[in-house]
């Protein structure tokens, strides 16, 4: 079997459109998309101790500071993973994106 990776790729909610496209110009067809919303560090580190005890406080912050993102994932062969990789820094050359691989060991399919 060849090696596979889980290839996620991180990128503002903005640019989901182009990284789809990228992922279908190596031929990728079926992916998965899971929004997301985070905080940097910096900015967490600025809140209070107060402001961390109110729950209510902690979403009303995530909801104004966070920054929303996808993370665009599909499993794919090693090969194919730095050519997306390559399209990445040609097509969004300009643009915030990171790309997580992880080995694939195994693939079970359970059909009832």
């Amino acid at each position: 079997m060849t090696e596979r990776v889980l290839f996620k790729l991180l990128v503002e909610e903005k640019n989901v459109g182009k990284a789809i496209n990228i992922m279908t110009l190596v031929g990728i067809t079926g992916f998965f998309l899971h929004k997301y919303r985070g905080i940097s560090l910096d900015k967490f580190k600025k809140l209070s101790k107060k402001d961390l005890e109110n729950i209510k406080k902690v979403y009303e912050i995530i909801d104004k500071e966070s920054n929303k993102a996808v993370i665009v994932g599909t499993v794919v062969r090693k090969e194919k993973a730095k050519k997306i990789e390559e399209l990445l820094k040609e097509k969004l050359g300009n643009e915030k994106w990171t790309v997580m691989k992880i080995p694939i060991l195994k693939v079970k399919v359970h059909r009832v």
